[in-house]
């Protein structure tokens, strides 16, 4: 009975895909916005970011040609590899009005060695039932941003 009980944990364990760790529930806008950057910094998949996004916004992303020039230039921040949190530090994790959303994202890793912290504030609206990203605005306190 213990091998059936252990072959089964197993079985469970291998099966599990790792999705990475968000603070957010599933199917907000704060989930959907954490997984944008997910795929775009972790993953570096810039077709499955479009698809996160508005049509305007993905044929913007598209011009770039590349995840890293989407990351580098339309972010404006580039990490080799980075953790992504939702800002819960305001008194107001999200400005919601039926649609749109606006979602502070707190962006930490490293790129070439150096330590770097960013601050992005990301327009979401729904469409079709989804949260898709519609602007990615840069902290205009931000290091990146001088």
């Amino acid at each position: 009975m213990r091998l059936f009980y252990l072959l089964l944990i197993l079985l469970l364990t291998a099966c599990t895909e790792d999705k990475p760790k968000v603070n957010a529930q599933w199917g907000t806008p704060e989930y959907n916005a954490s997984q944008f950057f997910h795929a775009l910094y972790n993953e570096k998949d810039l077709e499955k970011a479009k698809q996160m996004s508005t049509a305007e916004f993905a044929d913007l992303m598209e011009s770039y040609g590349s995840v890293r020039q989407v990351g580098r230039v339309l972010v404006n921040v580039s990490y080799d590899s980075v953790e992504i949190r939702i800002n819960r530090s305001g008194g107001n994790l999200r400005e919601q009005y039926e649609d749109v959303a606006e979602i502070a994202i707190l962006l930490t890793g490293t790129n070439d060695g150096k330590q770097i912290d960013e601050l992005r504030n990301v327009e979401m609206v729904k469409q079709n039932g989804r949260w898709l990203v519609q602007m990615v605005k840069v902290d205009k306190f931000s290091s990146s941003a001088r």
